[in-house]
């Protein structure tokens, strides 16, 4: 199906539901290169939006060419909000994500607009999706950097104490994830709750109308192979050259992004150009394959648990 058929489904569709709704936001969500950020410009075209990002990666600033964010033109042309609002070397919370979603929700609704969130983080979107209630637990960078110490010294340490700790959030994690078991670590040595205590889901807040947008595999793939050779040749390397001499080094989280980490080794002549393209094409379409996963799981979930609150809409490309 084109993209122009989707926006005529779409548009019926959020015409329906503002009939019977008051004080309500859309969702769109579903993996990489399945037109989400497309779809929801051109329903800005139809509705009085302001479009909130639930992207992990665009939220730092220079970074634009490796997270793909929309254009400069469209940046000016529609509001949209946590896009370019910290630098690639700063922290930025889930829990700081749901506190200010919430609140740009209730600006948007005082200026009688919809509030439209889009893009594909999980968390970012459970976090209004959910409702999840989240520990005010602000990073401890010199618990974090013990914790780094103690599992470089003995690899897998942390994920046997998680266990431990917090059986449930362990069985959702592989042992080499450490920046989400250190996470989970220190919620519980800075709370005394485990991660699982502390994110307790609750009913929606508000009518919320939620896109899924489904591509096939092969299709998700071929334009991810365009978009890595679109963005090689757009001044990707440029922008990570950039930013190194900008001192944001190597190791920083922002720069183990696919796209960036792969980067680095090309300028660091691990890579040539043809094996920098190969190495982006298949991290990329690894991680289309775990966010498929995921939102398998969601629309499972919401075939057979349907949240109050929440009217479901899935459109296959």
């Amino acid at each position: 199906m084109e993209i122009q058929d989707i926006v005529s489904q779409v548009k019926e569709d959020i015409t329906n539901f503002k009939k019977d709704n008051h004080n309500w936001i859309i969702i769109i969500r579903w993996a990489t290169a399945t037109w989400k950020s497309k779809l929801s410009v051109m329903i800005w075209d139809f509705f009085d939006i302001e479009i909130i990002s639930a992207d992990s990666r665009q939220i730092f600033k220079y970074m634009n060419i490796g997270t793909d964010k929309v254009s400069d033109d469209i940046l000016k042309k529609i509001h949209h909000h946590q896009i370019n609002i910290v630098n690639p070397d700063e922290r930025y919370t889930a829990w700081q994500r749901k506190d200010d979603t919430e609140k740009l929700i209730q600006k948007i609704f005082k200026k009688k607009k919809i509030p439209l969130i889009v893009w594909w983080t999980w968390l970012y979107i459970d976090t209004i999706y959910k409702n999840f209630s989240m520990p005010s637990c602000p990073p401890d960078h010199k618990l974090r950097k013990k914790l780094e110490d103690k599992e470089i010294k003995k690899p897998w340490i942390l994920y046997k104490e998680l266990m431990e700790i917090d059986t449930q959030e362990a069985n959702k994690l592989h042992p080499n994830s450490i920046r989400y078991i250190i996470r989970a670590l220190e919620i519980y040595h800075k709370t005394w709750k485990t991660k699982t205590q502390s994110y307790l889901q609750s009913d929606v807040k508000r009518p919320t109308l939620m896109i899924w947008l489904r591509r096939e595999k092969e299709d998700t793939n071929h334009r991810i192979n365009i978009r890595i050779k679109e963005m090689i040749k757009n001044w990707l390397i440029d922008e990570v050259r950039w930013l190194l001499k900008k001192w944001y080094w190597s190791q920083l989280q922002s720069m183990q992004w696919i796209g960036y980490k792969e980067t680095i080794e090309y300028l660091n002549w691990n890579y040539d150009l043809e094996k920098l393209e190969e190495t982006l094409k298949r991290n990329t379409h690894y991680l289309a394959k775990k966010q498929r996963t995921w939102f398998r799981r969601y629309i499972a979930e919401a075939k057979q648990i349907p949240k109050k609150n929440v009217t479901y809409k899935l459109y296959k490309l």
